[in-house]
């Protein structure tokens, strides 16, 4: 058996792996345990959206994902006359990628695996404890019971998480009464386009192709919601409902896997008790409407990767691993108030409902509001608010957003891109001054955390509206911007974020931890 690891995390569903893969990457030991003796065969969420194209792009694993899925730039909206176009999102990946959870579960296993991080399957936990030191999990596998040590566990084991139910962490929220059904299946006739989508009295149809055969089918049938979910879905049930909503089913035949469910919505008390975590599906849950499930998880894992290596490596702020539930618990919460306004407006078959939905279909055909939704749906307009604590002074609107790509060039006219300094996991600083005298500041004391690039951006579309500096956290946030000569506050920033400064060869002891984190907010 392996020594013993300084993070257990439980599940390796695509959470999971992508935290595996940022903490291996950053040096951490780390051992994923997964009750299943075999990864999952069947697709389940289904796509990958631009903004957590550009976290994998950060890392230089995107471009392996892109020839794994099949790039389509229009979202039908269901009336056969108005698409989403995601030609015009700002980023390197203007689409969604359509691809199935099994093979962004293979991308993230090579990833994570290539990173140095261990991967177990077939184990089970039957008992979780925590204390001063560390946690101690109890886990059954083919080798019979044993008891794993490790400095933090992370629950990624989905919505019935064994992680937060040993930790008593509740996980508030109720389940809806409707039922949906999802399958996999070859078309003898396929439409065109091939991600279709129709809207009618009797409900909704969606198909999206996977490049080899197969569509994903999504019905959403007001004549057979009532369902109990239990009940198995036919060939015939489905080609019913396709018949009833589409007036065709495509010559729908051999389906791959069927299955009826219901969603819940619910979200964890708490993402930190002590040395236990939760990330993705433990940690909040809701119905699949605009794929934010999956893209979410991946979120979850980026953000709290590059904080927890931090902490564990004795560099980090007091306050930084807390962030994690500051900032991420929140998002969530928006997206579940979301998710249940769309599920209820795309549920309700009442003909006022019928009414309202062709409206806002007609209205998201409209440029300027169908930009504002592409952004939102993209993840490209989430901003975390400053935390307390944060350095005082004026904070620079870019703070707390996304940083997007750029083309860069340096002084001596060396060309290249911005996300591709992000590949060691650790803050850039962009530095586009004369002097360079904020990348001196970040090479003085934090070289070991930060990055500093001296270049200009001249890829955007108004570069000018770039500060002078800017720090982006590893996960692509702005941490701070400013002017080159505002020393003082980059300084109070990277202390904020990075830790005191740290003399060349000098060692720091890794911070404790209370048993029991701040309650959420």
């Amino acid at each position: 058996m392996a020594s013993s690891p300084s993070v257990l995390i439980v599940g390796a569903g695509p959470t999971g792996l992508a935290l595996a893969a940022e903490l291996a990457a950053a040096g951490i030991a780390c051992r994923v345990l997964d009750k299943r003796t075999s990864p999952s065969p069947h697709s389940r969420a289904f796509g990958l959206l631009p903004r957590t194209l550009e976290l994998l792009d950060m890392r230089g694993r995107a471009e392996s994902f892109v020839a794994q899925g099949l790039p389509w730039a229009h979202a039908a909206l269901g009336d056969g006359k108005r698409w989403l176009d995601y030609r015009d999102v700002d980023s390197p990946f203007p689409y969604m990628l359509v691809i199935p959870q099994s093979r962004t579960e293979e991308q993230l296993t090579s990833w994570a695996l290539d990173s140095g991080a261990v991967i177990e399957r077939g184990v089970a936990v039957t008992g979780l404890r925590q204390h001063e030191q560390g946690v101690e999990v109890e886990v059954e596998g083919p080798q019979g019971a044993r008891t794993e040590h490790a400095d933090f566990v992370v629950g990624c084991d989905g919505v019935h998480s064994t992680v937060r139910r040993l930790s008593g962490i509740s996980f508030r929220g109720s389940s809806y009464d409707s039922s949906l059904i999802v399958a996999d299946v070859r078309l003898a006739t396929p439409p065109d386009p091939q991600v279709y989508a129709r809207t009618g009295k009797r409900g909704m149809v969606v198909l999206f192709p996977f490049g080899d055969g197969t569509f994903r089918l999504i019905a959403l049938d007001h004549a057979r919601m009532g369902a109990p979910v239990d009940e198995p879905v036919t060939v015939d049930e489905l080609r019913e409902s396709c018949q009833a909503v589409l007036g065709t089913d495509f010559g729908l035949h051999d389906p791959l896997w069927m299955s009826r469910f219901r969603s819940d919505q619910r979200l964890s008390d708490r993402y930190r008790l002590g040395r236990v975590l939760l990330a993705g599906d433990a940690a909040h849950t809701h119905i699949p409407s605009g794929g934010q499930g999956l893209q979410t998880g991946i979120q979850d894992a980026m953000n709290l990767g590059w904080k927890l290596a931090a902490h564990l490596s004795g560099r980090a702020p007091a306050h930084l691993l807390d962030t994690y539930q500051r900032e991420r618990r929140p998002i969530a919460a928006a997206t579940l108030r979301r998710t249940d306004l769309v599920y209820k407006f795309e549920v309700s078959a009442s003909a006022g409902a019928r009414l309202l939905r062709g409206l806002t279909t007609r209205l998201m055909g409209m440029a300027p509001v169908q930009n504002s939704v592409l952004e939102e749906l993209s993840g490209l307009t989430l901003r975390y608010r400053p935390l307390p604590g944060a350095p005082d002074g004026a904070v620079h609107r870019l703070v707390g957003r996304r940083m997007p790509d750029t083309a860069l060039r340096s002084r001596d006219g060396a060309e290249g891109r911005l996300y591709t300094h992000f590949r060691a996991g650790s803050f850039v600083l962009l530095d586009q001054s004369h002097g360079g005298f904020c990348a001196d500041v970040a090479e003085e004391g934090w070289a070991d955390r930060v990055t500093a690039v001296r270049s200009v951006s001249v890829g955007r579309r108004n570069p000018k509206a770039l500060p002078e500096a800017v720090l982006v956290r590893p996960d692509g946030y702005v941490a701070w911007a400013g002017h080159a000569g505002d020393t003082p506050a980059l300084r109070a920033a990277l202390r904020h974020w990075c830790g005191e400064p740290q003399a060349p060869g000098a060692g720091r002891e890794r911070p404790a931890v209370p048993a029991v984190a701040p309650a959420a907010v």
